[in-house]
């Protein structure tokens, strides 16, 4: 299994932090969020490689955690050539610009994390239900513990009861149910191809959820319950909340 950490973003929200450096970097608990993703990715049963991709206007700062980050596969740096939001290729775009230059062996599936994410759970149990299933794109699900009253921050999951997804929308304006994925998302070898027949046909390459959505329709998605904390950092509310969670 192959591992890519998608870390390419500006994160206009979260200025002046983000001014010099990706949000993959900005510390929670003394650490760079994006090292703790590192340490719950190379937790994986055989993992082959760590590839982050990030954009050329902090290439420098990303390319110095690789070098000084200890990791026991290989961790490499994909620069995707953009410096700003004007010209960002959207987090689909980058994942499908480092399956082009850094791809997987013919059979070797893949993993994909934001690196936004702080992820205080243990990620084998999902690799282990993505096998279970037959190596179906699985996405790592949480009911949250009520219906978002209004637009949802996040996404609607629906999953039947055996665990398959059959309806995905990205930030409904009424949402259904109380399930949500997080953006790590466990893939197929087939599924890369998949990406390039999304982006061929006009896909929106920025928010992962589209392509899910996308991708519920054109083949099977599975969906596992993780335990565990999880925060999505998005704002400098929610990172402040990380920070005294986690300190």
């Amino acid at each position: 299994m192959k591992a890519y950490l998608l870390a390419a973003g500006y994160a206009t929200r979260l200025h002046p932090l983000t001014l010099d450096r990706p949000k993959a970097l900005l510390e929670i608990g003394g650490r760079p969020m994006l090292s703790q993703i590192l340490d719950r990715v190379c937790e994986l049963d055989d993992l082959s490689e760590v590839i982050a991709i990030g954009n050329h206007r902090f290439a420098d700062v990303l390319g110095s955690w690789c070098a000084s980050t200890p990791c026991p596969v290989p961790l490499r740096l994909l620069d995707d050539g953009s410096m700003s939001d004007d010209d960002k290729l959207g987090a689909i775009g980058d994942l499908a610009y480092a399956l082009r230059e850094s791809p997987p062996a013919d059979d070797e599936d893949f993993v994909v994390v934001a690196g936004d994410n702080w992820l205080g759970f243990d990620l084998r149990p999902a690799q282990a239900a993505f096998h279970a299933s037959g190596r179906r794109a699985t996405l790592l699900v949480r009911k949250l513990a009520a219906i978002p009253d209004g637009p949802s921050p996040y996404n609607e999951v629906s999953p039947d009861s055996d665990g398959r997804v059959l309806h995905f929308r990205e930030k409904p304006s009424d949402p259904k149910t109380p399930y949500v994925a997080i953006a790590v998302y466990f893939l197929p070898p087939q599924t890369r191809n998949l990406i390039e027949h999304y982006l061929a046909n006009s896909g929106n390459p920025d928010a992962p959820g589209f392509f899910i959505s996308w991708l519920t329709k054109h083949a099977p998605v599975r969906s596992h319950l993780f335990e565990g904390e999880w925060m999505d950092i998005g704002s400098h509310a929610t990172l402040a909340a990380a920070r005294e969670r986690f300190s």
